[in-house]
């Protein structure tokens, strides 16, 4: 039986194309071993039918950031390789982005304006969100090393060709972000670096893996209707706790929270572990949730 992913080559002009897997799922999966950081491998809820590859444990919190983000529709890891010529020299660069997500275009100008990739995808989208044209965001997550940077142990000989070479490799790899951004921009996608050090670590994200836990529940569509109207008639904000309440308590109501919350029927400010006074809110309806408010506007007239 033939194995080999199957490729469908897209011709973006000026010696540059981009290869996708035909079946829409990631172009490759890093191979384990002869690594020094973790890797990971992901079911998300929000990507159907594929399984998902995290080569840091970096790239596997932004994926748990886009499955609770009500801005993040859906996402796919390694969705594409880029190739394209070399800048000064010749030969072709090749470069496979970490993640692509559709976001309306609101998640990519907090991005722009500097917010933390963490806390735009924590925070509730503006009104506005709603009537935003959907986008094609591609990020490159850079992990912050675990290990002593090997070039400054020495000044031996070997020391300082190892450190040149680094920095050699470092400055070609920053060219071919750059040139890719420029490619990816002219064809009407946009491309941001998420930093670990800088959207990732300075925010206490660890009850997230305990959120995304009840995903999966199986919440009647009866209970998403009553959230709504609840919402509706606190003007469209309630806490965690008055919320629980409403769908049912206790245990099953949280449950029932988190899992709309990850549906994108309601939003939680997850920024912090809620607490029982955690703000709830009614989010913009993106895409298909729109009939809900129209299901529910007809039932009430």
């Amino acid at each position: 039986m033939d194995t080999r992913l199957e490729r469908v080559k897209i011709d973006l002009g000026e010696g540059c194309c981009m290869y996708r897997a035909r079946d829409g799922g990631p172009i490759r999966f890093g191979a384990n071993g002869r690594k020094r950081n973790a890797t990971h491998i992901y079911n998300s809820a929000k990507v159907v039918n594929h399984i998902l590859p995290a080569e840091s444990d970096a790239e596997f919190q932004v994926m748990q950031l886009l499955d609770l983000s009500t801005s993040a529709l859906t996402y796919m890891a390694q969705p594409h390789t880029l190739v394209f010529p070399r800048i000064g020299r010749r030969g072709k660069w090749r470069y496979t982005s970490d993640l692509e997500v559709i976001v309306p275009r609101w998640f990519v100008r907090q991005l722009e304006d500097g917010v933390p990739f963490a806390i735009a995808a924590l925070k509730m989208p503006q009104r506005r969100a709603a009537a935003d044209d959907l986008v094609r965001l591609v990020l490159e997550v850079k992990g912050a090393s675990k290990y002593l940077d090997l070039g400054r142990l020495g000044d031996g000989p070997e020391d300082i060709a190892r450190a040149q070479k680094r920095a050699a490799e470092k400055k070609d790899y920053e060219a071919k972000l750059q040139r890719a951004n420029e490619i990816y921009r002219a064809h009407g996608y946009y491309f941001h670096i998420v930093e670990e050090m800088r959207d990732l670590r300075p925010f206490d994200l660890r009850h997230l893996p305990s959120i995304l836990m009840d995903d999966t529940a199986r919440v009647p569509r009866r209970l998403s209707e009553l959230a709504w109207r609840y919402l509706r008639r606190c003007d469209g904000v309630t806490t965690y706790a008055e919320m629980i309440e409403v769908l049912g308590g206790g245990p099953t109501g949280r449950e029932a929270a988190n899992c709309l919350h990850a549906k994108g029927h309601i939003w939680i400010d997850l920024s912090q572990n809620p607490r029982p006074f955690t703000k709830v809110a009614m989010p913009p309806l993106l895409g298909s949730r729109q009939s809900l408010l129209a299901m529910m506007a007809h039932e009430e007239a």
